[in-house]
Order: C-alpha cells, then sequence, then structure tokens
C-alpha cells in the first residue's frame, strides 16, 4: 500500500502546490486524520463493506461541509471514500507531509538525546545540520537516558550515533579483538 500511498499523496501534492493551498490541504487532512483516530466510530463505518459507497459520501460530504475544509482537501478525502482508500488514510496523510516538505527543501531529523537540552544548543544543532544537508531542518527531539551522553540523530534512513552508549560498545569490541 505504501506505493498507492505515495501516488494518491503525490498528485495531491502537485495540486495543491498548484492551487497555493498546500499548508491549509495538510492542516485540513491533519484534522481529518485526528477525527479518525479519536472516533473508532467512524473508522469502522468507512472500513465496513456492507455500508454502500453513497452513504460513506453522503457522510463525508456532511462532515467536510461542517468542518469548513478547502475544495482540494474535500475532494481528496471524496476520492479516498470513492476507492475505498479510508483505512491507509494515515499512511497517505504521512505520504503527504512528506511530499510537502521535500517540495520545500525541509529535512525532517529526530533527535535523541540523554536529557534535555536548551534552546541555544537545539539551534547550534539546527545550523550544523543544514549546513552538512543543505536543506531547512526540523528538528524533532526524544530523550533517551539509556544513551548515557552524546547524541544520535536521524536524517532519513542514515543514523549518526555519537552517543556515549555507541562509544563504549565499540571500545569494547576493540578490546576484545585485541586481547
Amino acid at each position: 500500500m505504501a506505493v498507492i500511498a505515495n501516488r494518491y499523496a503525490q498528485a495531491l501534492a502537485d495540486v495543491s502546490f498548484k492551487l497555493g493551498q498546500h499548508e491549509a490541504v495538510e492542516r485540513e487532512l491533519e484534522q481529518f486524520g485526528q477525527l479518525l483516530d479519536g472516533n473508532r466510530d467512524l473508522s469502522a463505518f468507512y472500513e465496513d463493506p456492507a455500508i454502500s459507497a453513497a452513504k460513506k459520501r453522503a457522510v463525508t460530504s456532511q462532515l467536510i461541509s461542517r468542518l469548513g475544509f478547502c475544495k482540494t482537501a474535500g475532494n481528496f478525502i471524496h476520492v479516498l471514500v470513492e476507492r475505498d482508500r479510508m483505512g491507509h488514510f494515515n499512511q497517505v496523510l504521512e505520504a503527504f507531509r512528506q511530499g510537502v516538505r521535500d517540495r520545500l527543501g525541509i529535512v525532517e531529523v529526530g533527535v535523541t538525546t540523554s536529557n534535555e537540552i536548551d534552546q541555544p544548543l537545539r539551534d547550534q544543532l539546527a545550523r550544523a545540520l543544514e549546513q552538512i544537508s543543505g536543506k531547512q531542518v526540523r528538528l524533532r527531539f526524544r530523550i533517551d537516558p539509556q544513551i548515557l551522553g552524546g547524541v544520535i540523530t536521524r536524517v532519513g534512513d542514515t543514523i549518526y550515533d555519537g552517543s556515549v552508549r555507541q562509544q563504549l560498545q565499540q571500545m569494547r569490541e576493540r578490546l576484545s579483538t585485541q586481547g
């Protein structure tokens, strides 16, 4: 389904950028995703094959109208309903977010530290990663006391492990091969 999710998402990204609506579309899709995640009955409604497509379309139209979504987001949700893809809404949404970031030249970086770091250090890390990547960086921080110290950064599929735990592991391996 990842390939299909990417196709839907990339098509939506193309249209929403062309119309200058990518921010509104992303915000509205996130809102709809939260609605689905927070309401198991609604998710089950969309996934139930016994419920007619006509009924799903009608409910979707009411929801979109009440939420005041733009035409682009509303039409896209209708396409997902029409093609019975609502069970993959979150995958499509994540692929759309990635498409938006790619078009804006933004890279999302996961940063793991052993404890909270202050804002000046966060800013310094962001600047360094922007110089390395050549893109605007959006940092997501996570705390993991087990790394002992240092920092682990994940840029896409690449992990840079500068943790104390990793350095100790490497030292252990070198010592065991020398003895």
